[in-house]
């Protein structure tokens, strides 16, 4: 049975994976949407770089590397 279903990409998926089930987002990137939520304000708090890029959003860059 395929795993992965979900038709969307990038920061669709980002978002998918922020509004949908609580429990898709802790499978896909290990923590919980309020802990993902607080990392986001801790790093962009940081004013050390890490910014949305230009094409690629803060949240969609740390999805990635949680991934």
């Amino acid at each position: 049975e395929p795993y992965h279903t979900s038709a969307l990409s990038g920061e669709g998926w980002v978002i998918e994976l922020l509004t949908g089930h609580p429990e898709q987002i802790r499978c896909e990137l290990g923590m919980h949407a309020h802990v993902f939520a607080t990392l986001i304000s801790e790093l962009r708090a940081l004013q050390v770089g890490y910014s949305n890029s230009r094409f690629v959003l803060l949240e969609e860059q740390l999805a990635i590397f949680l991934y």
